[in-house]
């Protein structure tokens, strides 16, 4: 590790306050590089440069100086990091009266160089976590398996196993952190580690996961078996929202897409685990916070969007457009609309969540088959193809709907 002048100089001034006594940090080179007296600043120091070359402390007593160019009485003592000594400190002094004092800033010395160590090695692996997942989820034409590899293998990872792209939201979680700690960028990192340590300590990630958290939202590329994935995921996304819901107040929302057996289908599952994400009204598991692609709800309505964003979108184009100006034009078509996907297309039970009378329902219907020509109570092929419509997004004049019912814009 080399010590930075900065570091150097923040250290001198930490260890001062506590000793109450002139301070002075030298690299490996002898030179000054912390101290509380300017003009000393990068001047040789004759004392430091024995410290490292014979590994022991120095201690210069006043008839001593003029051997020592550039030192003063005092005492100065290795710093050593991992075995190795990165730097020496220097306590100005009678030596015998500052031999303790020494050996304490030392101390002190050597623990805020343990954790800005520390420090630096988890930003340098938060920064190649986010380089991976922008490799396998961003980076458009699919990067050369080496370059993946490599920051797999820089990380301990095995690119080759199955994993799941999950995104959760953890803006309230982080706006909680911000309102008690500020709104700075140290407080949104250290939100981010806390964030990590939680999930950590839960048993929610293990040592093949990946995980990251960008712009307010958690992602994890976690490994799962290939038997039972689907069951595997849903328990585990239960477990993460569990954890982050001991972190702090605010609901917490997860989606978790399909299994990725290789480089090429991240992607896919990031924006399946988007789309849960994003979904609303889509069944049962929707209250818990936890939107799964094996879902059928979702996975039907994943798959018609993606067949309607494709050449099959070509075929509901008439039919998208007739369905727009309906809705345009008679805007409570839309509650309708949902309320009957939402209650199975049961009139009674529709009709009571709108808070009408089945023949107001009724009506409605009749008004939606006359401009459309779907009758989805009756035809199962009218309702999948009411339902295909409505996950499209525009794409176009010719796509005349507005974002999906089922999603909100992105």
């Amino acid at each position: 590790m080399i010590i930075s002048d900065i570091l150097a100089q923040r250290i001198v001034d930490t260890a001062a306050c506590l000793v109450h006594c002139n301070v002075n940090i030298m690299n490996r080179e002898g030179v000054i590089i912390g101290t509380a007296q300017p003009d000393r600043r990068r001047t040789f120091h004759k004392g430091a440069l024995d410290v490292v070359e014979s590994g022991g402390a120095v201690d210069i007593y006043p008839g001593e100086v003029t051997l020592y160019p550039g030192a003063r009485e005092g005492v100065n003592l290795p710093i050593v990091m991992d075995g190795q000594i990165v730097g020496v400190i220097g306590v100005t002094g009678d030596p015998d009266g500052v031999r303790g004092i020494a050996r304490l800033a030392k101390m002190i010395t050597e623990l805020i160089l343990e954790r800005e160590l520390l420090h630096q090695e988890t930003q340098s692996r938060l920064r190649l976590t986010e380089h991976l997942v922008e490799l396998l989820l961003w980076a458009g034409p699919l990067p050369s398996r080496g370059r993946i590899s490599r920051a797999a293998k820089a990380l301990g990872l095995d690119p080759d196993l199955p994993r799941a792209v999950a995104v959760a939201d953890v803006s309230a979680l982080l706006a909680g952190f911000q309102s008690l700690y500020g709104a700075s960028e140290l407080v949104l990192d250290r939100s981010s580690e806390a964030i990590m340590e939680g999930l950590a300590s839960g048993q929610a990630l293990c040592g093949q996961d990946v995980a990251v958290v960008l712009d307010e939202r958690l992602i994890v590329l976690k490994h799962l078996p290939l038997d039972g994935a689907a069951e595997a995921a849903r328990e585990w996304g239960h477990l993460v929202l569990d954890c982050l819901g001991r972190l702090g107040e605010g609901a917490t929302c997860c989606g978790i897409g399909g299994l990725a057996l290789n480089f090429s289908e991240y992607p896919p599952s990031y924006r399946q685990a988007l789309y849960c994400l994003q979904a609303r009204d889509q069944g049962e598991s929707q209250a818990l916070g936890l939107r799964s692609i094996h879902d059928p709800a979702l996975s039907v309505g994943y798959l018609l969007r993606e067949l309607g964003a494709g050449p099959g979108g070509m075929v509901l184009r008439p039919l998208a457009a007739r369905l727009g100006r309906c809705l345009a034009a008679k805007p409570e078509l839309r509650a309708t609309t949902l309320a009957l996907f939402a209650n199975r297309f049961e009139l009674e039970t529709t009709a009571y969540a709108l808070g009408i009378h089945r023949n107001t329902l009724t009506y409605r219907l009749g008004r939606l088959k006359d401009q459309t020509g779907l009758d989805p109570v009756h035809r199962h092929d009218d309702a999948i193809l009411m339902r295909a419509v409505l996950e499209l997004r525009p794409a176009g004049a010719a796509m005349a709907l507005e974002p999906s019912l089922f999603l909100p814009a992105v």
